[in-house]
């Protein structure tokens, strides 16, 4: 069972009472206890530079970091500093909760990559510091593959392929090709947008994904799915779920990014042994959708210099650099992608990946552009109950995204 942990870099046992450094507070999602090392040395190394200031790391498990934060706020006890998905950042934005520090940025002496910052910049002012980012590739067993009849040059890489690609291995294995989420933390937008189908216009005032071609788009998944080419808990396990029903053999592929070939490695190694990577997939634009976690100063911090100050050094070259040898992330800003490390030779599968996501990286982009909403999460629950609904039967799937796209509306109208 997951807790709410803690990591008191410093003992309070051992603090004097006569401490009377600044102290900020740090959150990150769920990265204790396999990066301790890093964040212990990290923050160290600062405290050596930064005598004043003492620093609280705190991490907390991914799913729970809206609620967790909300929850601190109201109770006076948010942190100074928070790692979030760039994806929450329009939602704490929207709750005037962020601190803007556009100025901190121009100053840094460091280039966020453009792409990473668009994703951390609302109304013109960035509210973020893009952090460690990852693009999608496919990860597949390729003696599944080779097993079922196909080879390599046959992983799809346009979301027509795919869908082809999906009936044929069930078809000849009566085993699942892919596991994706189409009904929970719906991954459809973004086939949607790739497609060149925007989900709402350009001023976010009206739905447009229950289009002709929308409607016939998402259908193909709600038609695999009712016609048993994808697994049931595709329509409502969590996205959370992907990787755990590749490493435990159940399906053949999947669509994600290269930073859980780790967890891959560690808890499936003859998995691991017969996976390798294809270029992301996607639709008949070319269009791929970024990955970004970012750093925020809470508005109500009560030393957002110091706190800003921080946060510029956890994304600073060197340490983004760092992370990224211990992970499959992607730092944001420029001159630490720039290193050899992300052009390696070395023919491993971990540096292939890496190697890989990364000439990915520049060209990604946020297609799911509903996220910018100060209500996303209603939007993104309303689209995935469309979709379950389609999926179960329950309505057509014409009607259920008729449906959704009526209570879309609502919510952009209520809105401006």
């Amino acid at each position: 069972m997951k807790k709410f942990t803690v990591i008191l870099l410093l003992l309070l046992a051992s603090c004097s009472k006569n401490d009377d450094r600044t102290v900020i507070e740090f959150w990150t999602l769920q990265l204790s206890p396999a990066f301790n090392e890093y964040f212990q040395t990290l923050i160290a190394e600062y405290e050596k530079k930064h005598p004043s200031v003492r620093i609280i790391w705190v991490d907390i498990p991914y799913d729970a970091a809206i609620q967790k934060l909300l929850s601190s706020a109201v109770a006076g006890t948010a942190p100074d500093v928070v790692n979030l998905s760039a994806d929450f950042l329009a939602k704490f934005h929207g709750m005037s909760a962020l601190t803007e520090i556009t100025t901190d940025v121009q100053q840094c002496g460091y280039t966020f990559l453009p792409n990473a910052l668009d994703l951390c910049t609302y109304d013109g002012q960035i509210i973020a510091l893009p952090w460690y980012l990852n693009s999608y590739v496919v990860i597949y067993n390729k003696e599944y593959v080779r097993l079922s009849g196909f080879s390599a040059k046959d992983v799809p890489a346009t979301y027509s392929e795919l869908v082809r690609f999906i009936k044929s291995y069930k078809d000849r294995t009566d085993k699942f090709a892919l596991y994706w989420n189409i009904g929970k933390d719906s991954y459809l937008p973004m086939m949607l947008v790739s497609e060149g189908i925007e989900m709402t216009d350009h001023s976010m005032t009206r739905a447009l994904f229950n289009s002709d071609r929308g409607v016939e788009l998402i259908d193909q998944w709600v038609q695999l799915y009712r016609q048993g080419y994808l697994p049931s808990e595709s329509i409502i396990n969590p996205g959370s779920n992907i990787v755990e029903a590749y490493q435990s053999g159940q399906v053949a592929m999947i669509f994600t990014g290269p930073v859980f070939l780790n967890r891959i490695r560690t808890n499936a190694p003859n998995i691991f042994a017969k996976t390798d990577v294809a270029p992301v997939v996607t639709g008949n634009t070319g269009r791929h959708d970024l990955a970004a976690m970012a750093l925020s100063v809470l508005r109500s911090s009560k030393h957002k210099k110091e706190a800003t100050d921080f946060a510029l050094y956890v994304t600073n070259p060197e340490n983004q650099l760092a992370f990224s040898r211990l992970t499959t992330t992607y730092p944001s800003v420029i001159e630490a992608l720039h290193d050899s490390f992300f052009a390696s030779t070395n023919t491993s599968l971990m540096t292939k990946a890496r190697n890989l996501g990364a000439s990915q990286l520049s060209s990604a982009t946020r297609l799911r552009t509903y996220l910018d909403h100060p209500e996303f999460d209603k939007l993104r629950d309303s689209f995935d109950e469309a979709v379950q609904n389609a999926c179960l039967g329950a309505m057509s799937t014409r009607e259920a995204l008729d449906k959704s796209a009526a209570e879309w509306n609502d919510i952009l109208r209520k809105a401006q």
